[in-house]
């Protein structure tokens, strides 16, 4: 007798049923599909145990006959197709007829159904791939199926599911995914104790929000919607303040299948971009229609992946659609800074460093306006990089790095002496253009609270402004301006820079040295996995490039090989603006107002590049409110 033998039927489906069933939610998630594809306006769900003991899903779907009921029950038994060319437009969630079977295998099953129709329903029982012999019963119009003792029979699985805690959370979250992909149905999750979940069913996926994270969170959704090709894109995002520290809470569905796909998740953050803090994802819910033929969902074997045809594309209108709310409905105007009258005239006051802003100020200006830069004091010294030179002071580094943007916009052209104009290739021109914002709008700094925020007001509202993100601001924007205005002039350094690098990042970094010396940084071989660095943009000057370099390079050659030259510069100028003034830094008023100013010029005045809020506005209202000068 040979060695290979066929596999009794009842072990093939019990090994089958792994790619299946894994834990109680995947019993929801293959019957309340398919309670969607029969029809169903409401479904309930009922977990005993966290589903452990008892899954029990009903809905008001079309049922089924006697015949069908007992079908169900068989491996790739399935109504949804009927020949090979229906795999390349499948419309419905489930089409492969193997759930049943593959539930069934493991589990003790009741099946209560009743098509329209007809007079009785159908009772059937099937108990580890063993069934019984169906019987007439009362029901009314739909189905009823009821999952007991998941892996009875396979006790080895039976020990890996976790608390029915866990189980039960697991669950939920299917329910919840499922009512978002389909909010025209209503939705019961409940205990022997409590209704854990519910929704209307009335198909305002924001009604669905309000239930799973709150009214208040629902209405802070940011609507978008937008075509191309033969793909529709439609939903809701959240907003920055919204963010999570996980992923789990972005959801994307596809003809009404929720699904993950990398690309297009990474295409979301993408369009969020530095309005996200490190750390933190965003919250979402996109709904994508398109021709089933450009889709592939038979790539997984629990369905969650698809394949799409026009991948890149997709990405593209998802990342615009999402930007393009953000930008429309996130952002309100920037304040403008002005001098109060009781300061004197309303003149441009500098900070360290700024000698052209100082030699144009009015003559007739106060003295106080017209402080000299030599009266300035540091208190302690920031250590420099390797080869830097003398020591800098930290608000002196600071100011020389801010003053770099001002004194080339008071110049009003690069020094060939034509007017500065967006790269013609630069593809985020547009995007990343100023925006005009109202000029009744006047901000004046009034003081420095604890050393850490500045206060200002415009006449109706309190500003506190975080002086470390607002400085970041201000400097990730300038390096990324000089950078993509073609402004940029390497600075020799007096001794080159020997920077020790792993072989795979030396290898990575090498093979940008064109790329990198574009942006102000000459790095040439120098032994085995040794870098030197001979040459800086000139805005890094005042920096502590040696520490910011040795991280700035590991970056880039974490970024791999499909990264862009643009990549390249936003991630190098997230690097450099780390150099930004720090907490319990005292500043001048004349520093304030230098550093309010050049704020109102930034593209977003409103996130650090890391996502953190910029400033926090309080109204006059509020303030008088806190006062109980009103109730």
């Amino acid at each position: 007798m040979g060695k290979i033998q066929v596999m009794p039927k009842v072990m093939a489906d019990q090994i089958a049923a792994g790619e299946v069933v894994a834990r109680p939610a995947s019993c929801v998630k293959e019957l309340v599909e398919n309670s969607l594809d029969a029809g169903a306006t409401r479904i309930e769900v009922s977990l005993a145990e966290g589903g452990i003991a008892c899954v029990t899903v009903t809905d008001d779907g079309e049922g089924m006959s006697p015949e069908d009921a007992l079908l169900a029950f068989h491996r790739h038994a399935t109504s949804k197709v009927r020949e090979p060319r229906d795999l390349a437009r499948i419309r419905t969630l489930g089409f492969r007829g193997e759930a049943l079977a593959a539930i069934a295998s493991v589990a003790r099953v009741r099946l209560i159904t009743r098509a329209r129709g007809e007079e009785s329903g159908v009772l059937v029982r099937v108990e580890g791939g063993e069934m019984h012999p169906p019987e007439p019963i009362g029901a009314p119009f739909g189905t009823t199926l009821e999952v007991r003792d998941l892996f009875f029979n396979t006790p080895a699985r039976l020990k890996y599911l976790r608390s029915p805690q866990t189980e039960q959370a697991r669950s939920l979250e299917v329910v919840q995914r499922e009512s978002l992909a389909h909010p025209e149905v209503a939705f019961v999750c409940k205990t022997e104790r409590q209704v854990l979940f519910q929704t209307p069913g009335r198909g305002d996926a924001r009604e669905v929000w309000a239930a799973l994270y709150g009214v208040g969170e629902a209405r802070m959704l940011l609507e978008i919607e937008g075509a191309a090709g033969d793909c529709a894109l439609r939903g809701y995002v959240g907003r920055p303040t919204q963010a999570r520290s996980s992923r789990q809470h972005g959801y994307l569905f596809i003809n009404g299948r929720p699904v993950r796909n990398p690309a297009l998740q990474q295409a979301v953050e993408r369009a969020y971009g530095e309005r996200l803090m490190v750390g933190r994802y965003p919250v979402y819910a996109l709904y994508l229609e398109m021709d089933p033929a450009l889709i592939d969902p038979n790539v997984h074997p629990q369905k969650w992946e698809v394949r799409l045809s026009e991948e890149r594309d997709i990405c593209a209108l998802v990342e615009s659609a999402v930007r393009a709310a953000l930008d429309s409905a996130m952002l309100t105007a920037a304040p403008r800074v002005r001098t109060s009258p009781r300061l004197g005239s309303p003149v441009p006051l500098p900070l360290p460093g700024e000698p052209e802003r100082l030699q144009s100020a009015p003559q007739d200006s106060p003295p106080a306006a017209r402080r000299d830069e030599s009266s300035y004091r540091p208190a302690r010294k920031m250590p420099l990089g390797q080869g830097a030179g003398p020591d800098v002071a930290p608000k002196e580094a600071w100011a020389s790095a801010l003053a770099v943007r001002e004194s080339r916009e008071s110049a009003g052209a690069p020094e060939g002496g034509a007017e500065i104009e967006p790269k013609a290739d630069d593809a985020d021109g547009a995007r990343d253009a100023p925006q005009e914002r109202p000029a009744d709008w006047q901000l004046r700094p009034i003081g420095q609270a604890l050393r850490m925020y500045i206060l200002a007001e415009d006449g109706n509202d309190l500003y506190i402004i975080d002086q470390h993100a607002a400085h970041e601001r201000v400097l990730y924007e300038d390096l990324l301006d000089a950078w993509q205005r073609g402004n940029v002039q390497p600075m020799p350094l007096l001794t080159p820079l020997e920077l020790s690098l792993a072989p795979s990042a030396f290898e990575e970094v090498m093979a940008r040295r064109d790329e990198l010396l574009a942006l102000g940084f000459e790095i040439d071989p120098f032994g085995a996995h040794t870098a030197v660095v001979r040459t800086i943009p000139d805005s890094w000057q005042g920096l502590d490039y040696a520490a910011l370099l040795r991280d700035a390079l590991d970056d880039v050659a974490s970024m791999g090989p499909k990264a862009t030259a643009r990549d390249i510069m936003h991630r190098l100028a997230t690097r450099a603006c780390k150099a930004a003034i720090k907490a319990h830094d005292t500043l001048t008023l004349p520093e304030m107002e230098a550093l309010c100013r050049r704020l109102t010029r930034a593209r977003d005045p409103y996130h650090c590049p890391h996502g953190r809020p910029v400033f926090v506005r309080m109204s006059e209202r509020d303030l008088a409110k806190s006062f109980r000068r009103i109730v």
